[in-house]
């Protein structure tokens, strides 16, 4: 899960490269993950397993001043599982996702398997980028789909499917720290191909794991691919799947990944669809998230999606374009609405607040606590409102309108005498505000 923590709780990550040099110890599971708080100095903090969250399912735990380093010899230990049986690339066995028992541990690999729709979906999807190889990475059902389609290949936490596919198409693996299980030539093979070849990732991790380790984890992927292919720094198409509302964990370590309005739905979760009584009334929270174009993907009519011809690409029916924000702005299914004084679009049912500048979930909020968790519009930063910045220096017009100029179109986030007051600069999808 994702720390709420005002001291922040942060994590290092080792590269796994051809000779990672051991720089963390190992669990059962492969390289381990150092957990530190933001305010703790360097040595502090801890090691504990990158796949499993549950410390009855894999116990290690070494505070960080205990491991002397891969000189003292004392890396752990790796736990030995059988090699892949599967005799064959034969495309004609049966799916065993479909008869085979899903895990549900959900700290830890618990399986949701993708609705027909959904497979048809990421399949169409594969054709219109011109994808001939596909990874999948924690998809098993998609590659079962897609395997007498085009080349795929499995990386799985579940030795399950050792048993019915070849090296040639499988390798257990942890994709929350890129450990590889069995020997990885095989996957290596799979990697190499001529420049025609388009090669891409499909990855639906679980969804209490870290987005700094899934990104890590793609990102020596990328690499990989291209040092094999003796390739520059090659981007590599990508298709991560994820709830809608981890959408800023993504972009933070992804900037270059942009969200798909497609509902993916799971036949084995109770809430990750459109049908059953437990499922949400605007349908399941989970999304693509990729860095190939938007236009390029074809969102099909028959289940409720059009194209925004102002966006030059495809969204869902009820996701009304605004002209104020130039886009569609609806991320969670419902329409969203357009706000005259926050100057922005929100969900339907939510009430604006005078006192804090914005629109609120309920009345009868505590401005105080509400106020305290909010970005200024002004200088950027958190804990307080524009009306309260300690940053900026100018003396406020009483005006229920923009505080720069203090006219009632818009508010200071678009005002176009920002300039005069502050200096922003954006890196990597960050913008900083520096007041003049």
């Amino acid at each position: 899960m994702f720390d709420n923590k005002s001291d922040k709780l942060m994590l290092e990550i080792e590269e796994n490269d051809d000779d990672p040099g051991m720089k963390h110890p190992r669990c059962e599971h492969g390289p381990t993950v150092l957990f530190y708080r933001e305010s703790q100095l360097p040595g502090q903090g801890y090691y504990a397993c990158s796949a499993h969250r549950d410390s009855k399912l894999c116990n290690f735990h070494l505070p960080a001043d205990q491991w002397p380093g891969a000189r003292s010899g004392n890396t752990g230990s790796i736990k030995e599982y059988p090699v892949s049986t599967g005799k064959s690339l034969n495309k004609s066995i049966p799916d065993p996702t479909l008869t085979l028992t899903a895990l549900d541990q959900d700290k830890v690999n618990a399986q949701y398997f993708f609705d027909e729709a959904a497979l048809n979906f990421l399949t169409n999807q594969c054709k219109n980028i011109g994808a001939s190889k596909v990874i999948c990475m924690g998809a098993p059902r998609l590659h079962f789909h897609l395997r007498d389609k085009l080349q795929s290949f499995l990386l799985d936490l579940d030795e399950r499917f050792a048993k019915y596919l070849a090296p040639e198409e499988f390798c257990l693996y942890n994709m929350c720290n890129n450990h590889f299980f069995y020997n990885r030539k095989p996957f290596e093979k799979f990697l190499e191909g001529t420049s025609l070849d388009q090669l891409l990732i499909v990855t639906d991790p679980p969804f209490g794991c870290r987005t700094e380790l899934i990104s890590n984890t793609l990102r020596s992927l990328r690499k990989l691919h291209n040092k094999i292919n003796k390739l520059p720094s090659t981007p590599l198409s990508i298709f991560w799947i994820y709830p809608y509302y981890s959408a800023n964990h993504i972009r933070q370590e992804m900037p270059e990944m942009e969200m798909c309005d497609y509902r993916i739905n799971y036949t084995n979760h109770l809430r990750y669809t459109n049908v059953g009584k437990q499922s949400r009334f605007c349908g399941s929270p989970v999304r693509l998230f990729t860095n190939v174009p938007l236009k390029l993907l074809q969102l099909p009519a028959e289940e409720g999606y059009k194209n925004c011809q102002k966006c030059d690409h495809h969204t869902a029916k009820d996701n009304i374009h605004c002209n104020r924000c130039g886009k569609c702005p609806s991320v969670n299914g419902q329409t969203y609405r357009h706000c005259d004084f926050c100057d922005v679009c929100v969900k339907p049912n939510y009430v604006h607040c005078t006192n804090c500048r914005r629109c609120t979930q309920r009345e009868g909020h505590s401005c105080l606590f509400y106020q305290s968790k909010q970005h200024c519009w002004l200088c950027a930063k958190k804990g307080h409102i524009e009306t309260r910045c300690p940053n900026f220096k100018k003396k406020f017009k009483l005006t229920k309108g923009c505080l720069l100029c203090g006219k009632q179109n818009h508010r200071e986030r678009r005002c176009n005498h920002r300039a005069k007051y502050f200096k922003e600069y954006t890196f990597m999808g960050e913008t900083s505000v520096q007041c003049l």
